[in-house]
């Protein structure tokens, strides 16, 4: 069996990693910059069936939730609305 990827297939995991990347960054951009940018969070991120997920520390996984929900109080996160 082979592990490579057809051009489709990789076309495919490349926007599945842009998307959730650009999810991340849409939801605490000042975290994410604060990281090093969306680089910095690609190089710190686990590629699973979902997508890359981050493998933060507690202190950023707070500091991403504390921005998110602050920008989400002040309505300036869209939540499909």
């Amino acid at each position: 069996m082979s592990d490579r990827l057809s051009v489709a297939e990789a076309l495919a995991k490349a926007e599945q990693i842009e998307v959730m990347l650009g999810a991340i960054h849409d939801t605490a951009p000042e975290a994410v910059k604060a990281m090093g940018g969306r680089d910095a969070l690609a190089r710190a991120s686990e590629m699973t069936c979902l997508g890359p997920v981050p493998r933060l520390d507690a202190d950023e996984w707070e500091r991403m939730s504390l921005e998110y929900e602050a920008r989400r109080e002040h309505g300036s996160v869209n939540r499909g609305h």
